[in-house]
């Protein structure tokens, strides 16, 4: 049985939420929502999730704030910005503070489902190479060279 992939959405448009749950619940994901930053701080401190996809903009707080936050709680979380008033200046923001991709609404439904397609890709990645360097360094430790050299004549 595989796990499937846990996914928060948070946008203060309510038909936004809407839109993003039937279609990633019928893409396979687990999905929550959040209307404001305030309730997804709660779920944030309550359950993990692979994938956090927030509007930069909503009363009450930003998308940037939440980003900060989802790092503090859950490091491995990777973030979605989505924003219908988008900026070079915003997005570059967004990237720099940590943000795995930045995505203008309207949006596809092929582009955020790439989107998220390779941001897990990327993060299960991340958890293999850490397994992987774990199993080393542990062998690295118990590793013993025996060896026979030639008597000198």
């Amino acid at each position: 049985m595989t796990v499937k992939a846990r996914v928060l959405v948070v946008d203060d448009e309510r038909s936004m939420q809407e839109f993003l749950e039937i279609f990633l619940r019928s893409e396979g994901y687990e999905v929550e929502t959040a209307g404001d930053i305030q309730s997804a701080l709660i779920q944030l401190e309550n359950d993990d999730f692979d994938v956090v996809i927030t509007d930069i903009q909503m009363p009450g707080g930003s998308g940037i704030e939440l980003l900060h936050a989802t790092h503090e709680f859950s490091p491995e979380t990777v973030v979605i910005m989505i924003t219908a008033y988008a900026s070079t200046e915003t997005a570059i923001a967004a990237m720099k503070e940590g943000a795995y991709d930045y995505i203008t609404k309207p949006f596809k439904v092929d582009e955020i489902r790439l989107t998220i397609e390779k941001a897990l890709e990327k993060k299960l990645l991340a958890r293999e190479n850490r397994r992987l360097r774990s199993e080393l360094r542990s062998h690295a430790r118990h590793r013993t060279i025996i060896g026979m050299c030639r008597p000198e004549s």
